[in-house]
């Protein structure tokens, strides 16, 4: 909790217009259902309890997953569990907003719903 708290501080700092922090992951679907998230931002303690994205295969808002492990081991558990980038923790809180604009920008491209303009991402979703 501090954790999620910490980020939407930091991130709100930054000039994201709408941070909203849950506990879980399933708690998200009502929002991307609703169209009222553009990212999800998962950070977990064991990257091996990693929840699935549970808007892998292009079926909703793009994921970032924010875990303390080794980047080769980050980047297989990120690929395995569906997520669109990780990034290792601690993070600077500028470093997550920049690769949330990625994601945003990716989203864009790709034709995904991401309705936020890659600048400025305005409602972002953190889980840990």
């Amino acid at each position: 909790m501090e954790r999620r708290q910490a980020t939407r501080l930091a991130l709100s700092a930054l000039g994201v217009g709408s941070v909203r922090e849950v506990a879980s992951v399933d708690e998200v679907n009502d929002l991307a259902s609703q169209g009222t998230a553009d990212v999800l931002v998962v950070q977990v303690d064991d990257p091996e309890d990693a929840p699935a994205n549970p808007f892998r295969f292009g079926a909703g808002i793009p994921a970032v997953l924010v875990a303390e492990v080794p980047a080769q081991q980050l980047v297989r558990i990120a690929g395995r569990t569906g997520y669109d980038a990780a990034l290792g923790a601690p993070v600077a809180p500028r470093l997550l907003y920049r690769r949330i604009g990625s994601v945003l920008q990716r989203a864009r491209r790709l034709g995904r719903p991401a309705t936020a303009t890659a600048n400025q991402p305005s409602d972002l979703v953190t889980v840990s």
